[in-house]
């Protein structure tokens, strides 16, 4: 998509755009200066210059302890003088990190509209659907705007580029900082980057020893054991959880399959099966959310996909796996979904003229509205109250919006998209 059409003509259009500009002055100024989980990485990076362990206590900021890489805070140790401006910085560059992203995802699937109307109300859908997880975001001070751009960049280029080293290096970075890019490896092995791939894992072992010409080797791996047994995923605390604020299928799928103690007293379970076999079934069906992947390729192994619409799709598929397959993944995380957001609201404006008349065309389209309810700023607390927004956590209900975003997905395959383009063409 060619953004001089957002080098607005109409006033109207001028008034919007400096809205937007507005907000996201606001949005970073009010939030670096409330501060959010950046303090947390910021007190951790002092905590590492002065020769104190980041991942052990005290933690200044309401009890949080730091969960990334060695790596992470050691980059952050030049801006700890001040938290105010670092983080204002941050908020600012996470905006431009999202709107790279759309720049990047736009140039795979190739965005066109009959009209620039058209074309705004698209935007402006995707400017609602993100709000609510892009000014969590910003408000927490959260790293997600960089971690999507990094795997959405790093892919980039490597399939547009051929910039194997600098695409491996970007997702080595990623995947070093916050683990959750790893998934993309899966992306690339499948698709035979084999240069790329292992450059990235080459990139994420190494900065795993950053830290070592300035703390010495033993301090390094003890800070990266001391690391691990925080994110470890078979620990206890991540095969169940079951409070309010977190998403993912392990705070999802054992709270309906056994009977579990939330924060509110309301029972959610619709089995009552052992919490062992709950946990055991969640593994599986995370295991076979993975799987599903082969849905979305369609092809055999290492293969390069030669589409872009079909590619943005496969790798939308992935950024939406994470939140669902890693433990503790809280309402932030799910903008990682935004991108397969913006590929079936794309698919339903340019195939409504084709396939409007058909039933089941329809109904996936309702079912996606209805999913979209939880997504748009509706699902507030502001607008519904906070007993609502913690009733609609305790089902998780952004996690099933999530989830019903696959088959929705499967539906809006890249094949009727272009099918849909070569129609209108030839009429």
């Amino acid at each position: 998509m060619d953004f001089k059409l957002f080098y607005t003509k109409s006033k109207m259009e001028k008034i919007l755009l400096s809205f937007l500009v507005f907000l996201c002055l606001f949005l970073s100024v009010s939030s670096a200066y409330d501060g959010g989980d950046f303090d947390v990485y910021l007190e951790a990076a002092y905590k590492l210059y002065h020769g104190q362990n980041p991942y052990l206590p005290p933690y200044a900021k309401d009890g949080m302890g730091y969960s990334y890489s060695p790596f992470f805070i050691m980059m952050l140790i030049p801006f700890t003088s001040n938290y105010f401006v670092t983080e204002l910085a941050w908020c600012l560059l996470s905006f431009y990190f999202v709107y790279r992203s759309y720049r990047i995802f736009s140039f795979y699937l190739d965005i066109k509209f009959a009209n620039r109307s058209t074309c705004l109300v698209y935007v402006t859908l995707l400017v609602i659907l993100s709000y609510q997880f892009l000014s969590n975001n910003i408000g927490m001070v959260q790293v997600t705007p960089f971690l999507m751009w990094i795997m959405l960049e790093s892919i980039f280029q490597i399939q547009q580029k051929n910039r194997n080293v600098l695409g491996g290096l970007l997702l080595g970075i990623g995947i070093n900082i916050k683990i959750l890019p790893i998934v993309m490896l899966g992306y690339l092995f499948y698709r035979g980057y084999f240069k790329s791939f292992l450059i990235a894992i080459i990139f994420f072992i190494l900065l795993f020893f950053a830290p070592t010409p300035f703390w010495g080797l033993d301090y390094n791996i003890t800070l990266l054991k001391d690391w691990w047994i925080i994110i470890n995923p078979t620990s206890a605390e991540h095969q169940v959880e079951t409070g309010i604020g977190t998403h993912s299928m392990v705070a999802f799928l054992p709270v309906y399959l056994s009977h579990t103690v939330g924060q509110l007293p309301y029972s959610r379970n619709i089995l009552d099966l052992d919490l062992n076999v709950a946990i055991i079934v969640t593994n599986i069906v995370s295991a076979l959310l993975v799987v599903m992947s082969l849905l979305y390729f369609r092809s055999f192994p290492f293969i390069r996909e030669v589409s872009n619409k079909k590619t943005i799709w496969e790798v939308s598929f992935f950024l939406l796996l994470i939140p669902l397959i890693f433990p503790h993944q809280q309402k932030y995380a799910f903008l990682l979904v935004l991108p397969m957001t913006a590929y079936i609201v794309y698919f339903f404006f340019n195939t409504w003229d084709i396939y409007k008349s058909g039933s089941f065309y329809r109904m996936v389209l309702f079912v996606f509205i209805i999913s979209m309810i939880v997504f748009s700023p509706i699902h507030g607390s502001d607008i519904i109250g906070k007993d609502l927004f913690k009733l609609s956590q305790h089902y998780r209900l952004i996690t099933i919006s999530t989830l019903l975003m696959i088959p929705i997905s499967l539906f809006c395959s890249p094949r009727k998209l272009i099918e849909t383009s070569y129609s209108l063409q030839n009429k």
